[in-house]
């Protein structure tokens, strides 16, 4: 009876010793396609351009984390985040308001004035 009880003893013993914990992290940055567009003149590109170089990068920018963990045994964890492109497809869509895929100065510094605002 001794040998049962001692071989369980030590099999609980060599568990807990060799006991390793596997970690994984990431970070994947997602991005998308940049929006086409277009600009009616360099005056319409440069002041779109100016505007949108002033906006926060952590206003439209998105983060998520994922995070599985078995204590002891297994943690993963996925962080993803969302590229520049999806900022800029923004800016254009906000930019662009009658959506015919062409800003014009106008249209530009309407968006820049919003954007300083």
């Amino acid at each position: 009876m001794k040998k049962p009880i001692a071989g369980l003893m030590l099999a609980v013993a060599c568990s807990l010793i060799l006991c390793g914990c596997i970690t994984h992290k990431s970070t994947v940055v997602r991005d998308v396609e940049r929006t086409p567009v277009e600009f009616e003149n360099d005056s319409a590109a440069r002041i779109f351009y100016e505007a949108l170089s002033k906006m926060p990068e952590s206003r439209h920018r998105t983060e998520s984390t994922t995070e599985i963990e078995i204590p002891v045994i297994f943690d993963n964890e996925r962080h993803v985040v969302s590229g520049p492109n999806a900022a800029f497809n923004v800016a254009v869509a906000d930019c662009d308001s009658n959506k015919d895929g062409k800003i014009t100065e106008l249209e530009a510094r309407i968006f820049a004035e919003h954007v300083a605002h």
